[in-house]
């Protein structure tokens, strides 16, 4: 992989883990209600369902791949298509307002989170659509995809430790600029989608 590939894809590993989404909500949730301390084992369990839903997409995808180069291309374009619709959400979302609903999203434990992330619609189409956009069929398939998960992962764990100090300290921060933020992120994956076609 290239240094430009590899900066593009841990931009979108940033962006799509700072993507509100169930296990983000999560994270948020509970530091708002019980502090970073008590949102740790939350992030792990996360972090090891997102593992699982990696080595199950990873172990399909060298099938695939190996058997047809065309497939791993619609596979591609398939994957900047959901970029684009992310994108859009994204700027959709940005003229509602949401709220989380605390009590229903309070007290996630570690197994909560590893079923959230194995569960979550956006991790499975991650893995099925966007990953492969990353992958050179022409390099050593298991490398790269170890990299991808290991920078997956790193990102991940990051932006959600990042959510979980901020949100114990400001939670009213994310209500009062949550337009300007899904702006941002829809702009952001459109723009991606137009720069990867």
């Amino acid at each position: 992989m290239n240094t430009d590939t590899v900066v593009s894809y841990i931009f979108l590993c940033v962006i799509s883990a700072a993507t509100p989404g169930p296990g983000t909500l999560a994270v948020v949730a509970q530091s708002i209600q019980n502090g970073f301390r008590h949102t740790l084992p939350l992030i792990i369990g996360i972090q090891l369902g997102l593992l699982s839903v990696a080595i199950a997409a990873i172990s399909g995808l060298a099938v695939v791949f190996k058997a047809s180069t065309t497939l791993y291309y619609l596979v591609q374009y398939a994957g900047l298509s959901y970029l684009g619709y992310l994108g859009v959400m994204s700027l959709i979302a940005s003229y509602h307002n949401y709220k989380i609903n605390e009590s229903a999203l309070s007290n996630f434990s570690f197994k909560q989170g590893v079923i959230i992330s194995s569960f979550n619609p956006k991790t499975l189409l991650f893995f099925s659509s966007i990953f492969p956009m990353f992958i050179n069929v022409e390099n050593a398939y298991w490398v790269q995809a170890l990299w991808l998960v290991v920078i997956l992962l790193f990102s991940t764990f990051l932006v959600h430790l990042f959510y979980s100090l901020i949100m114990e300290k400001i939670s009213w921060v994310l209500f009062e600029y949550s337009r300007l933020f899904h702006f941002s992120v829809g702009v952001s994956f459109i723009s991606l989608a137009i720069v990867m076609a």
